[in-house]
């Protein structure tokens, strides 16, 4: 059962405080439990060090604490007791974390007893009324324009096109391929790229140093030096499976605008999930959105310089994600095991990434079929 803000809840072994969207914990274990920790941790040890003239595990205690360190098997004991305890704790209280628990204020006596407190943020309590003061626009039904259409239709002709060897310098269009030991590339030259502008004269046979765009230069053997050969338009469809090239416009046509129309859907989505999160002022927890956008840049290598977008995109996906979850809790929107099974299987990824999917789907199609002017 949530925990109300700013309420001190007593229960046995250990206290509940939260404030906000921040609880600290304070627990006491119960000297049996130390006591059983301290012997079990002993005797692994004790199967561990090596004692001369002992066999593993029969050396007196005394022993085997002067070998392993006393200050060593203090600390390793508090740990372990802090981790159980700590974990205990959150599953009696149904609390989850969603920072990394600062445990603090610990108070250990070897044998008599362990006392300590951990402070972490959960994610805040929404209460999501049935009837939303919302007003939502919908965007306007997708199209498909003819210059959309066009630059889709000339990029499958060149990816049915044909290479045909050329025993001349590369020139603008042209396809060169290079190699690195076993490893090979294929790259078509476009001069207004950097890549491409280096690649303008290579030769088949020869060598290239190729720069990066921050500078590292890496040699590359040229393999070969390619003309594209482009197929008109009806070998181009036949190449693809379509009976005409008209045909193939037709199909092309109706998978962009099944594309756009599953973005236009999707930005609505999260147009409607902003809405209301703007509207119930849902923000993620402090600590929450620093350790998520440090992990993000670390995970991405970005620059620090470009913090501040990195954090404004963080804040945006995690005001997303609590409220999703918040509306599927409330509403009943949560997927049985049968109905993930099912959007996994279509989806054709695994049950566990189809999750979030769901959640995302069914909570935004809710604030628009609840929200002013929403639904379709």
């Amino acid at each position: 059962m949530p925990l109300p803000m700013a309420e001190e809840t007593e229960l046995q072994g250990f206290e509940v405080k939260r404030e906000g969207d921040v609880v600290t914990v304070t627990v006491t274990v119960p000297r049996e439990a130390v006591r059983r920790m301290e012997e079990r941790l002993l005797q692994e040890i004790s199967r561990e060090v090596m004692i001369p003239g002992f066999r593993p595990g029969k050396a007196p205690r005394h022993l085997v604490l002067s070998r392993y360190g006393e200050r060593e098997f203090e600390e390793e004991l508090r740990d372990l007791l802090i981790r159980e305890w700590l974990g205990k704790t959150l599953d009696r209280a149904s609390l989850e974390p969603v920072t990394t628990p600062k445990v603090g204020e610990v108070e250990f006596q070897r044998g008599e007893s362990l006392s300590f407190t951990a402070t972490f943020e959960v994610l805040p309590e929404l209460e999501i009324p049935d009837e939303l003061d919302l007003r939502l626009e919908e965007p306007p039904p997708a199209e498909v324009t003819e210059e959309e259409l066009k630059r889709v239709l000339e990029e499958v002709r060149r990816q049915a096109a044909v290479l045909e060897p050329k025993g001349a310098p590369a020139e603008a269009g042209d396809v060169v391929r290079i190699a690195q030991g076993e490893r090979m590339w294929e790259a078509e030259i476009d001069p207004s790229r950097p890549l491409g502008k280096q690649l303008v004269g290579a030769e088949s046979g020869t060598s290239v140093v190729l720069k990066d765009e921050e500078g590292h230069a890496e040699e590359f053997q040229v393999v070969g030096v390619y003309r594209l050969l482009i197929p008109e338009e009806d070998e181009a469809a036949a190449s693809l499976g379509e009976e005409s090239w008209e045909a193939l416009v037709e199909k092309v046509r109706a998978q962009l605008l099944a594309q756009k129309e599953a973005e236009r859907r999707h930005n609505f989505r999260l147009a409607a999930l902003d809405a209301l999160a703007d509207w119930l002022k849902l923000e993620p927890p402090p600590g929450l959105l620093k350790q998520a956008t440090e992990e993000e840049m670390e995970a991405l290598r970005i620059k620090p310089e470009l913090r501040g977008e990195v954090e404004g995109a963080v804040r945006r996906r995690l005001r997303r994600e609590i409220l999703a979850q918040r509306i599927a809790e409330q509403k009943g929107l949560l997927p049985t095991r049968e109905e993930l099974r099912e959007e996994a299987e279509k989806a054709g990824v695994e049950p566990d990434r189809m999750w979030g999917r769901l959640i995302f789907r069914r909570a935004a199609d809710w604030i628009i079929d609840n929200a002013k002017g929403g639904g379709e």
